[in-house]
């Protein structure tokens, strides 16, 4: 029963003097029944003296029973009666019997009631004799540690069955706690589970198992190295690694993939990107050697310089440059733009390169090119033909007739020449002749021309130049070009070399996004040094 005092009585005529024993006993009443757990009291006979609201919480006990001061026999025995051990059986009989033995030695137990807590009942022997027993709801802390328990039957479940290799290392020692099927039957491991937790040194590089130990210092770790199986031999296997928690112990989670496989094609790959850029290479050589070099020379009454500069953004490209002479007079210049980039535009480019060489080599070619038009028609007639790719050249072809001093042209689709005269006047040639090559085989082009004199240059560029883009956004444009070559002097060396470095300079860095062609002609005044003549 609660730890009860007499009531003391009260004199109203004057103020009452303090009980000590009564409020020590209600003190330790209120102190009692604020406990979470329930107590219970038995005196040197075993019989119930003293107990707190808890106990009969708890143990949902009647006051009719508290009440009668029961014997601890009699206690367990109604708990007994009631089902609290279950139903009455010769099992439970002998719970009973081990409940009310022995009393004068501690015991401790817990119990599920049938309503589904779990409680767990502390007995310990007084000094002056008699017992005290503690009832504590452990509910949820077991209900906890099963789901714990459960969990971890479920997450080593879910470990054997994942369709990848994974292993459980300990984050302090690097020891293998657990592996999966996928991993013994990657690593060639014919038991179910490891002997003695092996390192994970075993089976990788020590700087690897240096690596996935640093794991616990970040997030997630992937890389890549050669590992080993049981019997030794190695394989490459892609290894990431994770912070874990394995049974109440920091881990690493880590997983391996099989990459051997794709390791060794990445190397096939590799072999064979290496053997096509230097054959790419070669074929830059051969396309770059297609132009022809800066002359200085002399034709007819004229002294003339041409410069000349090809850049492809790839390593190789679809502009052309170039410029021979036709017979004593006449001085051809051919610049073009492929509309395609690579090795496609690259093969273009020849194709109308070698169209151009082949008509200036035939018995007529003076008369064609004194007429540029015709000779356009000719190469659009050949470039038409198979081209599924449907591929054009924009082209610009020009020829010099040294006995009049005038240059005639046809501008097939490609951005305007500009023309420097003497004085520093700047004009473009802006005539069209006609769509690009390659497109419309019965396109019309014409030719257009325009006189020439001593100190008049001629600049034709190809969109590589004027579209150029700097990381800004805006492009190099047609004002930029006319007034680097306000500053260039008719007879100044490597002038469109330094507009080549211009655009790129302009480009800050940026990859080219288009190749780089321009074919400077300068008449001179005056005679100069005879270089060797252009073939």
């Amino acid at each position: 029963m609660p730890v009860q005092s007499p009531k003391p009585e009260r004199d109203h005529d004057r103020p009452r003097e303090p009980d000590n024993q009564l409020d020590r006993h209600l003190i330790l009443q209120m102190m009692l029944d604020h406990i979470a757990q329930g107590i219970g009291m038995f005196d040197a006979n075993w019989r119930l003296i003293a107990w707190n609201g808890k106990l009969r919480q708890l143990l949902d006990l009647p006051e009719s029973i508290v009440s009668q001061a029961p014997s601890y026999a009699e206690f367990i025995d109604f708990l007994a009666e009631r089902g609290d051990f279950g139903p009455r059986s010769a099992h439970v009989d002998a719970a009973v019997r081990e409940l009310t033995s022995a009393l004068e030695e501690p015991h401790s137990d817990e119990r599920m009631l049938p309503d589904g807590r779990v409680l767990e009942c502390q007995r310990n022997p007084l000094p002056g004799g008699g017992l005290i027993v503690i009832y504590t709801d452990v509910s949820e802390r077991r209900h906890a540690d099963y789901l714990v328990q459960d969990s971890e039957r479920r997450l080593r479940t879910i470990l054997e069955k994942a369709p990848v290799a994974l292993a459980v290392v300990g984050e302090e020692d690097g020891e293998i706690k657990q592996v999966n099927a996928r991993f013994r039957k990657l690593f060639g491991l014919a038991n179910k589970n490891l002997p003695d937790q092996p390192d994970i040194g075993q089976y990788v590089a020590k700087e690897d198992r240096q690596r996935i130990l640093d794991a616990a210092s970040s997030a997630l770790t992937d890389f890549e190295a050669a590992v080993r199986r049981g019997d030794g031999t190695e394989f490459w296997a892609l290894i990431s690694s994770i912070r874990f928690v394995f049974e109440w112990a920091p881990a690493i989670l880590m997983s391996f993939h099989d990459i051997t496989d794709r390791r060794r094609a990445e190397a096939g790959l590799r072999d064979e990107l290496s053997r096509k850029q230097a054959e790419l290479g070669e074929a830059r050589v051969l396309q770059l050697e297609l132009a022809p070099s800066d002359l200085r020379s002399s034709i007819g009454k004229y002294e003339f310089q041409v410069d000349v500069v090809l850049e492809p953004a790839k390593e190789v490209g679809g502009d052309l440059v170039d410029f021979f002479r036709v017979d004593h007079n006449l001085l051809v210049l051919v610049l073009g733009d492929v509309s395609h980039k690579g090795a496609g535009a690259a093969l273009f480019m020849a194709r109308t390169h070698s169209l151009i060489r082949g008509i200036a080599a035939r018995p007529d070619a003076d008369a064609l090119f004194r007429e540029p038009a015709q000779t356009v028609r000719i190469i659009n007639s050949a470039l038409t033909r198979n081209n599924a790719s449907c591929m054009f050249v924009t082209l610009l072809l020009a020829t010099f007739d040294a006995e009049t001093g005038r240059l005639a042209y046809v501008r097939a689709g490609h951005v305007p020449p500009l023309l420097r005269r003497a004085s520093g006047v700047m004009e473009r040639l802006r005539t069209l002749g006609g769509p690009p090559l390659g497109l419309m085989e019965d396109a019309v082009h014409k030719s257009a021309s325009v006189d020439l004199g001593p100190g008049d240059q001629v600049v034709i560029v190809t969109d590589g130049i004027t579209e150029a883009v700097a990381p800004s956004g805006a492009l190099f444009g047609e004002t930029r070009l006319e007034e680097f070559l306000l500053a260039a002097q008719p007879g100044e060396a490597n002038v469109l070399k330094r507009l080549a470095d211009a655009v790129r300079a302009f480009e800050a860095g940026e990859p080219p996004a288009d190749d780089v062609a321009a074919l400077r002609l300068a008449i001179f005044d005056l005679p100069g040094p005879i270089g060797r003549e252009a073939r």
